[in-house]
């Protein structure tokens, strides 16, 4: 499969596409509605866990479950002969699609057969538009008929009473359709009475409802199944125009046939089916009003093209190559599809119950800090109430703003959740040069959980979810306040080797069964960082403020300033951890002020040690880190017997710490291009091939190798990889690490539509598709390492890392909010000759507004004032390069 683009918009054309699990995503601005569709019409169309209007698709039911299908039928009378004609079944389809609407289309005999599907940007309904055409040079005579399974319950429910559940089902028949109402949700923990209405209308093109209907799946199937159903392929099947008293209590459908008509040689027709769930009986006519008439989605056709092109507009790139600044359109569209989706409702993602990951908010909020910068400051400072005083933190948020302990209820925690944060803070605060952000004071959540799930709290029954002092009072601690607990408690929780524990798994989720004795070496590499950026925020705040309030307990967590502990005894360090979590669990909440210059230098000596403890007993001179030990504190990248294991993980994050010696970042690519780099595939994959379990480590290790996180080609890590070598000053690597992605995603054995999925496997498939982290490490990366577009505490430094090749024939630009305005930063290249060179350009000269701005060599950088002190809206950067 390869698609083509064509325009500037991202729309794009597949010609033949045969394979039946591939899916695209459609929902609306708020993502109250939620679809996924493939060229067959398989997928399923829902509101949230609890409320899907049709069956739950997983990927293997795209293929395998007619259930879980749009269907589209025709029987079509020719010369005496009547044939079925079932749109699923035509075997190739050629696709159109844009931001975000999908067209497929496909023909048999006579017929030419166009499925439109989108959800209209503002509504709760899918529209889909189905146009036929008779390509023939004869007359010949239609009956459409269409089916659309309506669920109308909870996923649960698919393996939890599934019959039962439908025995709840009552059925209205409408003018153009149905409504199901159930009469309760069924649910064990408490059966409560159901409110929410499910629909499926339908109409032609000359605003006629179906002839007829079929709404049960009893009545549609009859004697067939969904292979043959009765009310297609079988004589005397008769569509009800009234409901019967046998309807309720079944499993409900919008089974619609029309009427028969004849179409001229040229001649087309078209109807309209729109599904969606309401939360009132007056809604549902509203919504069908708003589309009963096909100028009328036509009109919310453009007006949705018009909707979405503008949000993925906000950051834009000119790349040079139309096809790739396409493709990067799509990314750009990824991390709006998770803040919509969650890291849910996708086919490949059928273990997720809506909301989004802790790592997935923060990481996602990178590239959401350049087309949302008004609201960036009040979403970060939001985030920051799911940290614990533990320094753990709640796993999801909601759709809603809520957060939850766990998706599914289980007392866990992830090291690695308390390096992100401090990460996309940085980058708002050098962004904004919004510095006091670290003073604002929000609340801390509390649960049944403590000492980093360690221990449980069975008095616990707050139904906020907000920590409270001994005194019962609502407690509120800094921004700065929470950044230190989440990285100081981390620093102090150590395994034997005294590296931070690993506790039930870090970014890799894979490596979940070492909880005892596991240690990261690879997060503790970041947590040496986070200190450092720590102390260099706090250094600068220190200008203005000599002392902030912290809580009294973390006290003790700032060693140097009373109680100094060995940090090479991992025994001292367990114990200041534990007398930490013991005065937690009975928060007096005292605030007491602290010096900003003796905190600052706190957490530079920890940092120091922690990248000399890591760099001194970590490096095996086959030239990588250990990044793990197991559940046996046994090291998990290593060489025995001539046999090297090693994970990407592990050197990506020591790179992207900047604690690693120049010379050994040189080795560590080495060794990466040496045991990593698949040649045949053109990707660099995640870990070498252990051979089998390794249930000292992790789950990961039972997949397939080649499969997700057992040595997949994981483009997240990929990503991170090509971040930290631009970073190290590895440029050329870094480049083609990072042009790797784009290559093996545009590769038709992909297989896949113009998106970043979240792995290649051994095949060069890709595989979970639009809800994945590494979207926003990539756009983040394109702007802050190829554009080489940095801040400073409101100041913009330019240190484009572009090679010649990237830039030779035409400029490139990218465009993004910056303090109020739309700056462009647009680059060219002095000399049309890109082969002189394979080295960065230097700077020579720069434009702001046409003004000249002074340069220093590779770098420039332009003051807040500069850009604020212009009257223009819309601001231009012209950057001329060597």
């Amino acid at each position: 499969m390869k698609f083509r683009f064509l325009d500037d918009t991202g729309a794009f054309h597949v010609p033949a596409v045969s394979r039946q699990d591939v899916y695209f995503p459609l929902t609306n601005r708020d993502g109250t509605l939620l679809s996924a569709v493939s060229p067959q019409l398989a997928g399923d169309i829902k509101r949230d866990q609890d409320h899907f209007v049709t069956p739950p698709a997983t990927a293997v039911d795209l293929r395998a479950n007619l259930l879980c299908r749009r269907e589209v039928f025709f029987r079509v009378e020719e010369q005496g002969k009547t044939e079925i004609v079932r749109f699923s079944s035509l075997g190739s389809y050629e696709i159109e699609a844009g931001i975000l609407f999908h067209r497929t289309r496909a023909c048999s005999g006579p017929l030419s057969i166009e499925v439109l599907n989108f959800i209209p940007y503002a509504d709760d309904a899918e529209v889909m538009r189905v146009t036929v055409q008779n390509q023939s040079d004869r007359k010949i005579t239609i009956t459409p008929l269409t089916f659309l399974p309506l669920y109308g319950r909870s996923a649960e429910n698919v393996r939890d009473h599934r019959h039962v559940s439908s025995l709840l089902n009552r059925i209205r028949l409408l003018p153009h359709g149905i409504m199901l109402q159930p009469t309760m949700v069924f649910d064990e923990h408490g059966h409560r009475k159901n409110t929410r209405r499910y629909y499926c209308l339908g109409y032609q093109e000359d605003g006629r409802g179906p002839s007829g209907q079929f709404p049960t799946l009893d009545s549609f199937l009859g004697e067939g199944d969904m292979l043959r159903p009765g009310a297609v392929y079988e004589e005397g099947s008769e569509a009800v125009k009234e409901k019967l008293c046998t309807h309720d209590g079944k499993e409900a459908c919008g089974g619609f046939e029309f009427s028969r008509r004849e179409l001229a040689p040229g001649a087309q027709f078209q109807l309209v089916i729109l599904t969606g769930t309401d939360a009132a009986d007056e809604e549902v006519p509203r919504t069908f009003e708003k589309f009963n008439s096909p100028e009328k989605v036509e009109t919310a056709l453009e007006e949705t093209k018009t909707y979405w092109n503008r949000c993925v507009s906000e950051t834009e790139f000119s790349l040079g190559d139309p096809e790739y600044s396409n493709w990067v359109r799509w990314v750009k569209l990824q991390p709006t599809l998770r803040k919509l989706f969650g890291c849910s409702f996708l086919p490949h993602f059928d273990y997720g119950k809506g909301g989004r990951g802790w790592r997935d908010l923060w990481q996602d909020a990178l590239s959401l800090l350049f087309t949302e910068e008004a609201q960036a400051g009040e979403l970060i400072l939001h985030n920051f109430h799911g940290v614990r005083i533990d320094g753990s933190n709640a796993t999801i948020i909601t759709r809603d703003g809520q957060f939850l302990s766990d998706r599914n209820k289980i007392s866990r925690v992830w090291m690695d959740h308390g390096v992100w944060p401090l990460r996309t803070l940085s980058l708002y605060v050098h962004k904004t040069g919004d510095l006091d952000l670290l003073l604002r004071e929000v609340p801390y959540f509390r649960d049944h959980q403590r000492k980093r799930a360690r221990a449980v709290d069975p008095g616990f029954d707050q139904s906020d979810f907000v920590l409270r002092n001994t005194r019962g009072e609502k407690y509120a601690g800094t921004v700065l306040e929470h950044l230190l607990i989440q990285n100081l408690a981390a620093f102090f929780h150590v395994g034997a080797h005294n590296v931070i524990r690993l506790e039930n798994a870090d970014w890799n989720d894979g490596l979940d069964m070492a909880r005892e004795k596991g240690e990261s070496v690879a997060f503790s590499f970041m947590y040496a960082y986070n200190l450092r950026q720590l102390a260099e925020l706090i250094e600068t705040l220190s200008g203005t403020r000599p002392q902030v309030e912290l809580c009294e307990e973390l006290l003790l967590l700032l060693d140097t300033l009373e109680k100094p502990v060995e940090y090479g005894s991992f025994r001292a360090r367990q114990q200041r951890a534990e007398e930490y979590f013991d005065r937690t669990c009975a928060f007096r909440g005292k605030k007491v002020p602290v010096e900003t210059e003796k905190l600052a230098a706190d957490l530079r000596a920890k940092s120091e040690f922690l990248y000399a403890w890591l760099n001194e007993h970590e490096w095996n001179e086959a030239g990588f880190y250990n990044g793990y030990y197991d559940n046996t504190g046994a090291p998990v990248d290593k060489k025995l017997d001539g046999n090297v294991q090693v994970r990407l993980e592990s050197q990506v994050f020591a790179l992207l710490s900047e604690g690693v010696p120049a010379d050994r970042a040189r080795r560590i690519w080495e060794t990466i291009r040496a045991l990593l780099y698949d040649l045949k595939l053109d990707g660099y994959r995640l870990n070498t091939d252990r051979g089998g379990l390794y249930l000292e480590l992790g789950r990961a290790y039972g997949f397939a190798y080649g499969e997700k996180e057992n040595g997949a080609v994981f483009n997240h890590m990929v990503v991170m990889l090509a971040h930290a070598l631009y970073r190290c000053g590895f440029v050329q690597e870094g480049h083609k690490v990072f042009s790797s992605v784009y290559r093996m995603a545009s590769s038709p054995r992909a297989e896949i539509y113009p998106v970043l999925p979240e792995y290649f496997n051994g095949e060069g498939r890709g595989l979970y598709l639009y809800l994945t982290g590494s979207a926003s490490w990539y756009v983040y990366t394109l702007i802050e390492q190829v554009f080489g577009i940095q801040f400073s505490f409101g100041a913009l430094r330019l240190l484009p890392r572009f090679l010649p090749v990237q830039y030779a024939q035409v400029p490139v630009s990218v465009r993004f909010k910056f303090h109020g305005k739309q700056l462009t930063v647009r680059y060219r290249r002095e000399s049309a000759d890109a082969s002189s060179t394979k080295e960065p350009g230097e700077i020579l000269r720069v434009q702001l507004q046409g003004r000249a701005i002074e340069t220093a060599g590779r770098e420039c950088r332009i003051s807040k004032q500069q850009i604020e002190g212009l009257s223009a809206a819309e601001v231009t950067l012209e950057v001329i390069l060597k």
